[in-house]
């Protein structure tokens, strides 16, 4: 029964880790090929307009670069860059009609953009990690344990990952607004980011819950009692309870002993033949007496009556 528990929770986890492990693909792939649905990945558009080197118009950023923007999608990236920093004025190697935060606090643009990348690669590890021993789960339990614990890991990261995410293309939004310039986070960078919190939780909770066994209900089991099982053990107590003295010499008094009741029945058998002993025996012919005395023996001869 445990067996088929840990199986059919393991299962379903195995489709929400694959998801989220499609999802991270697609977030660590966005902005390094100019492919569909991969152009249609990233993480904040901003206008761009009057700022030198600065695509003119609409400007997307990735993980990887930045990306000029046609219909909506990722058009003209620059050369690919692991880690992008996100962060206007090194990017465009200028600081003429920056937004001011950006000028102010460089360096929480910078370093929250490169360890999101960090962080998305860590992600995807334990989600590939959580999936193969979930795979080896259906048949070990020990498996299981391993791919509980990558999953717990995984959704660790995973929120990290999303907090760092929102908290800095969020703020780097707000300063373009407050710039008065037209900004927008990727919205399905953030919906990708958020669902794979979602799948990791719950591939972490299912495989938890197949790991856990079930108690046995021991009140199902166990016989209810009733007024008729507390009579019988009373009864049972008084069978091994002590004889009243009282009562032994009472029976003996009265003559119902059971010396009397034998002797009485031992005559009865004999049908009143016989003459009456007064040791409790019958008198009748020589076997008669001698099984009542127990002196017959098998292997006598008979006695031959003339």
């Amino acid at each position: 029964m445990s067996a088929a528990r840990r199986i059919g929770f393991t299962i379903p986890s195995l489709f929400l880790l694959s998801g989220a492990i499609v999802l991270l693909f697609l977030l660590l792939l966005a902005g390094a090929y100019d492919r569909t649905p991969l152009n249609e990945i990233f993480l904040l558009q901003a206008d761009t307009d009057n700022i030198p080197n600065a695509p003119s118009g609409i400007c997307h950023w990735t993980l990887y670069n930045y990306c000029d923007s046609r219909n909506g999608k990722n058009y003209n990236c620059r050369p690919n860059n692991a880690a992008y920093p996100f962060l206007p004025q090194r990017n465009f190697r200028t600081e003429t009609n920056i937004p001011r935060d950006f000028i102010r606090s460089p360096g929480r643009y910078f370093y929250l953009s490169r360890f999101l990348y960090a962080f998305y690669v860590i992600d995807l590890f334990f989600a590939l990690l959580a999936l193969f021993a979930a795979l080896l789960a259906t048949c070990f339990r020990l498996a299981g344990y391993l791919a509980a614990a990558a999953s717990a890991f995984g959704l660790l990261c995973m929120s990290f990952s999303a907090a760092i995410m929102t908290g800095c293309y969020v703020l780097g939004q707000r300063a373009f607004r407050d710039d008065g310039r037209f900004a927008r986070v990727g919205v399905k960078a953030f919906a990708f980011t958020w669902t794979c919190v979602a799948l990791f939780f719950l591939s972490a909770l299912m495989l938890t819950l197949g790991l856990l066994k079930k108690s046995r209900n021991t009140d199902k089991t166990r016989p209810s009692r009733t007024r008729y099982s507390g009579l019988a053990s009373r009864m049972r107590g008084s069978r091994n309870s002590p004889v009243d003295k009282r009562y032994t010499e009472k029976v003996h008094a009265d003559g119902f002993s059971c010396g009397h009741r034998n002797e009485q029945s031992s005559y009865e058998r004999m049908g009143g033949s016989g003459t009456k002993l007064g040791n409790g025996g019958v008198s009748g012919d020589a076997s008669s007496q001698r099984r009542l005395r127990g002196e017959y023996q098998p292997n006598a001869p008979p006695t031959v009556v003339k």
